[in-house]
């Protein structure tokens, strides 16, 4: 198999597919769990709701920055990785069709309601390093199968959390994860469903 060939038939005859409303019904339970968890700490839903430091680099510049890196490394990174095309595949099955308006919805969903969660009271409960490692196993866990995903997770997990420790806010974290999985499951339309009609 060449670097560039992509092993798609046997993924995406077995991945399932993620509804829009089963994946609002769960980022609202992430978001409902990070409100009412901010809630009983200190400071409050000031781990939620408040807004960046005022710093040299605009907050949204950050965000966007560190997006665009990370998606700039998963594309390299997939350039040389079989399991991580064979990931890339099954996910683009999961999320198909991947058009702009199902990826846009899922895109905020998960990046707003995921840094809700774990970058506002999980990261201050257990701080940077335990906040990214549940992040990672909550993208794929321990299988083997996902070890690509679970590592990305990770060290996008360590850039999202600096980014919200520099910024006191969850703000750029959740711009720079809205940036990286619009752009990311977009990438993923690229590869058609085996058995679609429009192959």
């Amino acid at each position: 198999m060449s670097q560039t060939e992509r092993p798609t038939t046997a993924f995406r005859a077995r991945a399932p597919r993620l509804g829009l409303g089963m994946a609002a019904v769960f980022y609202l339970v992430t978001l409902l769990l990070a409100v009412g968890w901010a809630a009983l700490t200190t400071p409050g839903l000031d781990l939620v709701l408040a807004a960046p430091c005022d710093l040299a680099v605009p907050w949204w510049a950050a965000g966007l920055g560190t997006g665009l890196v990370l998606v700039v490394g998963t594309w390299l990174a997939e350039r040389w990785s079989v399991a991580l095309r064979r990931l890339e595949d099954e996910l683009g099955a999961m999320v198909a069709p991947a058009t702009w308006w199902r990826v846009g919805v899922l895109a905020l969903l998960s990046g707003v309601c995921e840094e809700a969660l774990f970058r506002g009271p999980v990261q201050h409960s257990v701080g940077l390093v335990l906040a990214s490692v549940g992040f990672a196993l909550l993208h794929g866990g321990l299988s083997r199968r996902y070890l690509a995903w679970s590592t990305f997770a990770l060290v996008a997990g360590l850039a999202f959390g600096g980014l919200a420790e520099t910024y006191q806010s969850i703000a750029p974290s959740a711009l720079a994860h809205v940036v990286v999985n619009a752009v990311n499951l977009r990438r993923l339309a690229r590869y058609p469903l085996h058995g679609d009609p429009t192959t």
